[in-house]
């Protein structure tokens, strides 16, 4: 039976995180066995280095887990987190100063897309929504922390004026929050049901973001999964795998803030994750941007997500160095998490919104 491209995409990582120890060994070995194999047998050489590298792995007591594939208990099992999704402590949403109006513009686009007629069930067309609501949620957040202050009667896009004045940058130059696309992200930990015995968690990210270079340990710090409308539900535990393997690979490199965020999304509607910094998991609501305020939600989130990722180390950070900017970074959850989200009360009711209502200008007051 052909494997999935799921599947291939998962073998494709697996090959890459083969020691190169292994990879030696395993092209002569690979290459004298494939031309012993009999056609009628049914069996690929895709399918039969499948099973070669799993014979090499078990040798090694490694079990290897990819994002695709893993299960919520399996993950929460793995890297020791929790996670009660009937718990209050578990609903997670905004507070109500940090929600925003979406721009028109934003509106605009999406609803050119639709109006495109792309295949609605294809995950490309549910990247494409993205992108557009990531380029606007990027564009927000660079124009309030690094644009100079102006009129604006002086300063104005094609598509979206703004409106009062811009903050001053910052006197030192801070490096922005980068988006990385299609990124390869692992770790060991152990495995303490045999000797000597290890996980290999592994996942490709549709999106991570983070600052410096992704390659550096622990630079990384929110991750976006794509799904196709059919598969939307899926989302939920790759996106959570990706989260603790970041987490766990800011630990190690001695991150004072674990933190990781992040959302799953079929381009119209949108569950956003954290992993606190004590293990916990939590949950938003599912925000559909075609119903009455979702996207305005969906804008809101995806702004606090850059925001908070920027203080979370002073080489990105919006806020200048001094005491401020130690309390951020130090004491992130009281002095930045708590004031940007809040629990989920029971009694919120997100009101519609029209169009007319839309703002078409980045409010930065």
């Amino acid at each position: 039976m052909p494997l999935s491209e799921n599947e291939i995409k998962a073998i494709h990582t697996e090959i890459l995180h083969v020691s190169s120890t292994k990879k030696l060994l395993a092209r002569p070995v690979l290459q004298s066995m494939l031309n012993l194999i009999d056609p009628s047998l049914g069996i690929s050489p895709v399918e039969f280095l499948h099973q070669y590298i799993a014979h090499l792995n078990a040798a090694e007591g490694l079990v290897k887990i990819t994002a695709s594939d893993a299960t919520i208990p399996q993950i929460v099992q793995v890297f020791g987190l929790n996670f009660d999704i009937l718990s209050m402590d578990a609903r997670w949403t905004l507070a109500e100063d940090c929600i925003l109006e979406e721009p028109r513009v934003l509106r605009r686009n999406l609803n050119d897309l639709r109006d495109a007629f792309y295949e609605e069930q294809s995950e490309a067309t549910c990247r494409i929504a993205i992108d557009i609501i990531l380029i606007q949620c990027r564009k927000y957040v660079r124009l309030k922390h690094h644009s100079a202050k102006v009129e604006t009667s002086t300063l104005t896009t094609p598509s979206t004026p703004l409106k009062g004045t811009l903050n001053q940058p910052n006197e030192t130059h801070k490096k922005p929050i980068k988006l990385y696309p299609e990124s390869i992200i692992s770790v060991e930990v152990p495995n303490h049901s045999i000797p000597n015995g290890k996980y290999l968690v592994s996942g490709r990210a549709d999106w991570a973001m983070g600052y410096s270079s992704k390659d550096e340990d622990g630079a990384l710090l929110v991750a976006v999964e794509a799904k196709q409308r059919s598969e939307f539900s899926t989302g939920e535990s790759q996106l959570i795998t990706y989260l603790a393997i970041l987490r766990e690979n800011r630990r190690r490199a001695g991150k004072t803030n674990i933190i990781t965020q992040g959302f799953y999304s079929d381009g119209t509607r949108f569950g956003f994750v954290c992993i606190r910094d004590n293990g916990a998991i939590v949950q938003s609501p599912t925000w559909d941007t075609q119903a009455g305020g979702g996207l305005r939600m969906v804008f809101s989130f995806i702004v606090a997500m850059l925001e908070t990722a920027m203080k979370s180390t002073p080489t990105a950070t919006p806020t200048k160095p001094g005491v401020l900017q130690d309390k951020e970074i130090h004491n992130f959850d009281d002095e930045v998490w708590s004031k940007v989200y809040t629990l989920m009360d029971e009694s919120m009711i997100i009101d519609d919104d029209s169009d007319d209502n839309a703002n078409d200008e980045f409010d930065l007051s």
